[in-house]
């Protein structure tokens, strides 16, 4: 967040060097434009001309919303985990970026489940079907061994960037006598595109994102289903955080935290820490957040689906009404007493976070209006 055009240039430049810790490619130019967006500015040049000379304060909850609605959906995995200050991930493998395998492999192994479907590649498609896959996977899986750099994503595109000249990318192939027929078949397809010294592998025609939520689902549910031991903690904690990331949840690892502690003895209920997380949540003004977390919880571990969901109206009255918003309660009480239904309506719009947090706030209103009255 910034008040001044200097704070912005400096937000930008944070931006941009996170990309770049993650292997993701996002100019430094379009960081400045998301970061104009998220405070209210048309673009850079507008951001310049009115933040030159003056201060302009913001709310922390807009901007950070407005931040991440104008990034692609690759770079707000790194941005959440930022704006939630999660420690960093494991130790990198040497030659990679930090958080590579995080926030670019999970792209990378939907590119090339997908491109199997592609049909160019797909085994049947007829003459050079062999030498065409080699082109693309050689890249996407460093089928030749050996050390290489890592691959780079374009956060906007989904295209991986591979940068070297044709005989450094491609030391056998290029000796085939249809390398060049195969590899201009690739390019006209639009399967690959070389230029500048970048071989860039495009994405597939399907749904490279949705492929992306459905393998950290699949990792969370093998996790979840596993029996919990020590031995296996942290890769439980981190498959339930990245699948939840995955589907636009803000502090993923606290949610993730508290689903993988259900049956903790520490609480003295099975869902304790997620009851704990709830009432956090709500003072905290995370109403989305709120939503999003009963219901992933609900769907995690279905046999507390209803004890869990039947907790929220509490918890939003004590720590949302009462602790947040300092509402009084004796008015909140006469409203709940003319609205016996209230419960029941909080319940019923858990399943969409937007109208759950729509309804609490008119819940709040209510009750204001009632107050002043």
């Amino acid at each position: 967040m910034y008040s001044t055009l200097e704070g912005a240039k400096k937000c930008a430049k944070s931006l941009h060097r996170l990309f770049d810790e993650s292997g993701l490619i996002f100019p430094l130019s379009k960081c400045q434009l998301a970061v104009a967006k998220a405070g209210g500015f048309q673009h850079w040049h507008d951001l310049q001309s009115n933040l030159a000379e003056t201060k302009r304060p913001m709310g922390e909850d807009d901007y950070r919303r407005r931040l991440l609605a104008a990034l692609p959906e690759p770079c707000r995995n790194p941005v959440r985990a930022w704006f939630a200050d999660e420690p960093p991930p494991d130790p990198p493998v040497e030659g990679y970026p930090a958080r590579w395998y995080r926030d670019v492999y999970p792209y990378l192994a939907a590119v090339t489940k997908l491109h199997r479907r592609t049909p160019l590649l797909r085994p049947g498609s007829g003459r050079g079907q062999q030498l065409r896959e080699l082109l693309v996977y050689e890249l996407l899986l460093n089928l030749k061994g050996g050390v290489q750099p890592p691959a780079q994503l374009e956060a906007d595109t989904l295209a991986f960037c591979f940068r070297g000249e044709l005989d450094a990318l491609y030391p056998e192939q290029i000796r085939h006598p249809d390398f060049e027929r195969e590899l201009a078949r690739l390019v006209e397809a639009k399967i690959l595109d070389w230029r500048f010294g970048t071989m860039r592998v495009l994405p597939p025609a399907s749904d490279v994102e949705a492929e992306v939520r459905a393998r950290k689902a699949g990792m969370a549910q093998y996790w979840t289903e596993t029996p919990a031991d020590d031995a296996n903690a942290h890769e439980r904690l981190m498959a339930l955080r990245e699948a939840l990331a995955s589907v636009g949840v803000d502090n993923a690892l606290r949610i993730a935290g508290a689903i993988a502690e259900q049956g903790s003895d520490a609480y003295t209920t099975p869902s304790g820490a997620m009851l704990d997380l709830l009432s956090r949540l709500a003072a905290e003004g995370e109403l989305e957040t709120f939503a999003r977390a009963v219901d992933l919880a609900a769907t995690i571990h279905p046999q507390n689906a209803a004890f869990v969901r039947s907790k929220a109206p509490a918890k939003i009255a004590s720590n949302y009404f009462g602790a947040r918003l300092q509402l009084p309660m004796h008015d909140f009480v006469a409203w709940a007493d003319d609205n016996p239904q209230w419960a029941d309506r909080l319940v019923s719009d858990l399943t969409s976070p937007e109208r759950f947090q729509a309804t609490v706030e008119a819940i709040a209103d209510e009750v204001r209006s009632r107050a002043a009255a």
